[in-house]
């Protein structure tokens, strides 16, 4: 009987953990955010937002962004900043090849090309004081016919309308 009893309190102990480890699963996953990156603009300096909707751009806490052109295999990046001191810093948007204030140039922007694939990868922190969460964002554009447009890819970049 004991062995039986010893057997069930094991099986009660297995259920809890794995209902433990599949909760803690769940609120890890729900440690991150995704913001949009778009990106608008000419050629020579286009300019990335942050926000659901592009026409009404969001301030964003933001740690970093790089742009990596495609093409590269090496997939080394052809401009990136970052913030200084590793503290996010509240901006609205960032013009290539310029670093807002509070930012660094981490990789000096190269010039950028038409009809070539580029990935805009932002990230950095939202919520509260007390509640900070990663955030990341970006995609793949494409600078054809005047105006940059998505390049598909796992993105929430999108042309600006």
């Amino acid at each position: 009987m004991a062995g039986a009893e010893d057997e069930a309190v094991k099986r009660g102990a297995v259920l809890r953990a794995g209902a433990a480890l599949a909760a803690a699963s769940a609120m890890l996953a729900a440690c991150s955010a995704m913001i949009p990156v778009h990106v608008s603009g000419g050629l020579e300096r286009p300019i990335a937002t942050f926000g659901a909707d592009p026409a009404k751009p969001e301030t964003a806490c933001l740690g970093g962004i790089a742009v990596h052109e495609m093409s590269n295999s090496m997939m080394r990046p052809i401009w990136s900043i970052g913030a200084r001191g590793r503290n996010c810093r509240g901006v609205r948007q960032v013009v290539y090849g310029q670093a807002p204030e509070g930012f660094e140039t981490t990789v000096e922007a190269a010039p950028l090309k038409p009809g070539v694939r580029y990935a805009v990868v932002g990230y950095g922190l939202t919520g509260g004081p007390l509640s900070r969460v990663p955030w990341r964002g970006g995609g793949e554009v494409i600078f054809i016919g005047g105006q940059w447009r998505s390049a598909g890819g796992p993105s929430s970049a999108e042309q600006a309308p």
